[in-house]
């Protein structure tokens, strides 16, 4: 088996306040399934304290981007002291969560993915052939999917900005 390349190593998004949760994640997974990602959810676990709901979701969505490139883009969501709360927006009452976000973006590139890249894998030379024709002769082939996958974390990066209203605080560079 193939050993994917990190190329995005924890980006954060971190959030206080008020936000829709239930929201948030129909955002994500909606994302993901108009990009053609196909999504396993990896953990959804919930626990209940005094002080409010913990809630930690990761997700592990891939895409087959060529025939040898596959993008995994992993997402850890961990909301803490989480409480429900209700508002009134315009004459509806609607129930929200208060509470702290964090969610940590990795974004890996695996390449070789088929059911036969053990062969690649099986003797030492041949690993170093790999290697050398990724680094070299494919280089921009390599190039390419790193850049879509980059540009794929970053897009969803952004959704997520949108719907927690976070682009106030973006600092222009």
């Amino acid at each position: 088996m193939s050993v994917p390349r990190r190329i995005i190593d924890q980006l954060k998004l971190t959030y206080e306040g008020m936000f829709d949760f239930n929201g948030l994640y129909r955002t994500i997974t909606s994302w993901f399934y108009e990009k053609g990602y196909d999504m396993w959810e990896y953990k959804n676990i919930e626990h209940v304290l005094a002080t409010g709901k913990d809630i930690d979701i990761e997700l592990r969505p891939w895409k087959k981007t060529t025939d040898y490139f596959k993008n995994m883009i992993w997402i850890r969501l961990r909301a803490t002291n989480v409480k429900d709360v209700e508002i009134e927006k315009e004459g509806v009452v609607q129930k929200i969560n208060q509470g702290k976000l964090m969610i940590i973006f990795d974004a890996y590139l695996e390449s070789d993915y088929g059911e036969y890249e053990s062969q690649w894998e099986k003797k030492a030379w041949m690993f170093f052939l790999k290697t050398i024709m990724e680094k070299f002769v494919f280089k921009r082939y390599v190039a390419q999917a790193e850049k879509w996958l980059v540009n794929d974390t970053y897009q969803l990066h952004g959704i997520i900005q949108k719907f927690l209203n976070l682009y106030r605080y973006e600092k222009h560079v």
